[in-house]
């Protein structure tokens, strides 16, 4: 089975509605079993932030930040933070991802960030999420 690791800014635009975009359809499909998501504490922190800050509040209110991280929690592989990957990004924030996904198996990276995007690994593709969808075979709901 496919291996991901994906950025939190990802999993975020998941979170927000409307859920229609490939992040959504993403999240969806991991929480079906079509693939599956690695996560690392570092990612976590950062999820946990970003959801709670106070752009996010209306979507957050309520636990519903909370649970939806628990059930990513849940459901996703833990694993635990690497040393840093043997390339760079042109943002040192993102380098932990590529690391993560590097020293974890991962098969893809899923990431809508420029830094991030711009690495150009063989062995590691790093993709948008709607790249990563058209590969499972996702499209929109009608």
């Amino acid at each position: 089975m496919t291996r991901v690791a994906i950025d939190s800014g990802v999993v975020v635009s998941a979170f927000i509605p409307p859920r229609k975009a490939a992040p959504a359809l993403l999240v969806d499909a991991f929480l079906d079993g079509h693939f599956e998501m690695i996560v690392s504490p570092t990612l976590i922190a950062e999820l946990t932030d970003v959801l709670g800050r106070d752009k996010f509040a209306a979507h957050a209110a309520e636990g519903r930040a909370a649970a939806f991280i628990a059930v990513l929690l849940d459901r996703a592989e833990m694993v635990k933070d690497a040393a840093p990957a043997s390339f760079k990004t042109a943002d040192a924030d993102d380098d932990y991802l590529i690391a993560v996904a590097q020293a974890h198996g991962a098969d893809a990276v899923v990431s809508g960030d420029g830094h991030l995007l711009d690495v150009t690994s063989s062995d590691l593709p790093v993709l948008t999420p709607r790249e990563m969808a058209d590969r499972l075979g996702l499209s929109p709901p009608s």
